[in-house]
């Protein structure tokens, strides 16, 4: 974190720290988790709002060519980083929450096996930024991919040091040194682009942050490993290289699944090019909507990996169904009150943030936004069974749901347009989030209750008649019905006691009250 005036080095070392002990009991495991939940959260609302503010202001400060440029060689880095950071991070968080006393063995392990994976990315990306250039036909993008393959580099290590941190269920400062990287990239990106560098300034601002955040989290871990209680049993790299693969496989496949459906709308649903370009344009905006609806829990999952992990690790059972019931339970009553409320203001969601040629795309939000929320399922589970010790299982199931996704867009979207991809994406979404909970009832005798399914989905149903019942024009209007429809839900959930007792203590120990 970036210390506030008065603050020294010292001081927000210990502020970093000052969080539960790894070696957490059972009875504290809703205080960690909840509040885990509640840093990491926080780091990615962080994230989200520098990032928005870094593309606002570089859309001011660059020509609209440079920053089409900038958004192409970002884009391209973006994959190769989600894939490389979720991989790496969570097959070192699974391998120190099983030891914590090995902690450091298994970090150090890890350093060494991403010379390999991170520098072979790094190296490959360097290698065809000319040949990604030629097929982009836009040469002059060669030395910006160049530059740019840094980035997966200096990912690639920062990546363990995250999944070291949240191994040890260190979420304060795992959240912390997300929060600083934010505001590193901000402030580089924004300083040398202003200083006339143009897109090779934003470029290395993105590189320099990275490299930067790698050193704090070096250092940062370090001091953790001072006064740590080390075990000096040595960490396979064969054994973590074969999990950390399937992981790196099932992000890739992850990444592809989200993106399936805008490629094949650009590529099917006309042969006019520009009339595909429009029709991406406006399920992209439906899709920018509804992806709220699962970035909300990701937090969830991160903090769910360790604990499952662990228990799993020890195998306990009950306690892995305890946290597969809950998490799925809470991540479903979180989201289906989004989704419900993009679903059933469809028109009135995009009004608020697009411009009115937009609206064509509301009868898609209404469909998709649905979509995503199984995705959102599906990302939890399949997070879930990895931690158990299954990344081939999650493996499979992605592959599964990438498959049907893509065959249902084919054959819907020449058809149907953008209405079309939304229902294949939903369907296809649906079908995994199935398979995720067959796997999980079958192998833990664990999912959901059926009476807080039936609950959550009445309150979701009420909140469909309340948004008909009320129109909304004007943006100040739009908000304050998004709000109140929102409390109308929550209410609901409170008048059929699905939030009871059990939750408002839940929070009480999170809080510490």
């Amino acid at each position: 974190m970036v210390p506030s005036a008065g603050v020294t080095s010292t001081d927000k070392n210990s502020a970093l720290s000052a969080e539960p002990e790894a070696t957490t009991t059972h009875s504290d495991v809703t205080r960690v988790a909840g509040r885990g939940t509640v840093y990491i959260t926080l780091a990615k609302v962080w994230f989200m709002l520098t990032g928005y503010a870094t593309h606002f202001a570089l859309a001011r400060l660059m020509s609209i060519e440079n920053y089409g440029l900038y958004q192409v060689v970002m884009g391209v880095v973006a994959i190769i980083n989600a894939v490389i950071t979720i991989g790496t991070s969570q097959t070192v968080s699974k391998y120190v929450s099983h030891d914590e006393a090995s902690a450091d063995s298994v970090k150090n392990a890890a350093l060494r096996l991403q010379l390999l994976i991170g520098g072979g990315a790094s190296l490959c990306f360097l290698l065809l930024a000319p040949v990604v250039s030629a097929y982009l036909r836009d040469p002059q993008l060669t030395n910006y991919l160049r530059l740019a393959s840094l980035i997966p580099l200096a990912y690639s290590f920062y990546s363990v040091f995250v999944g070291y941190f949240n191994g040890q269920k260190r979420f304060l400062t795992q959240a912390g040194l997300d929060a600083t990287y934010s505001t590193l990239k901000v402030f580089f990106i924004l300083l040398l682009v202003s200083l006339g560098y143009g897109v090779g300034g934003g470029v290395g601002g993105f590189a320099l942050a990275a490299g930067v955040v790698l050193v704090i989290s070096a250092v940062v871990a370090r001091r953790s490993h001072d006064t740590a209680v080390i075990n000096k049993r040595s960490m396979p790299l064969r054994e973590l290289a074969h999990f950390q693969i399937y992981l790196l496989g099932f992000t890739l496949v992850m990444n592809l699944l989200q993106k399936v459906d805008l490629i094949l709308i650009k590529s099917l649903s006309s042969s006019n090019p520009q009339t595909a370009s429009e029709n991406a344009g406006y399920y992209g905006a439906a899709i920018n909507l509804a992806n709220i609806t699962y970035q909300i829990i990701i937090s969830m999952a991160f903090v769910v990996f360790p604990l499952v992990s662990r228990a799993a690790f020890e195998e306990d059972r009950a306690r892995t169904r305890t946290y597969i019931a809950n998490t799925l339970r809470y991540s479903l009553m979180i989201m289906a009150g989004v989704a419900t409320l993009l679903s059933a203001n469809a028109t009135e969601a995009i009004r608020l943030v697009y411009k009115a040629e937009y609206e064509v795309a509301a009868p898609s939000l209404r469909i998709v936004a649905f979509g995503m929320l199984f995705f959102g399922v599906l990302f939890v589970a399949t997070t879930i069974i990895s931690a158990s010790g299954r990344p081939s299982v999650s493996l499979l199931i992605g592959l599964v749901t990438l498959i049907s996704s893509a065959s249902l867009n084919a054959a819907l979207i020449p058809g149907y347009g953008i209405a079309g991809a939304a229902t294949a994406t939903t369907a296809g979404m649906a079908l995994g989030s199935v398979l995720c909970g067959s796997y999980l009832l079958s192998s833990f005798k664990a999912l959901m209750s059926m009476s807080s399914l039936i609950r959550i989905v009445s309150c979701s149903a009420l909140v469909y008649v309340v948004s008909a019942a009320v129109t909304a024009s004007s943006r100040p209007l739009i908000v304050a019905k998004l709000v109140g429809v929102g409390i109308v839900y929550i209410a609901g959930l409170i008048a059929t006691r699905e939030i009871g007792s059990s939750e408002v203590s839940a929070a009480r120990k999170v809080l510490g009250v």
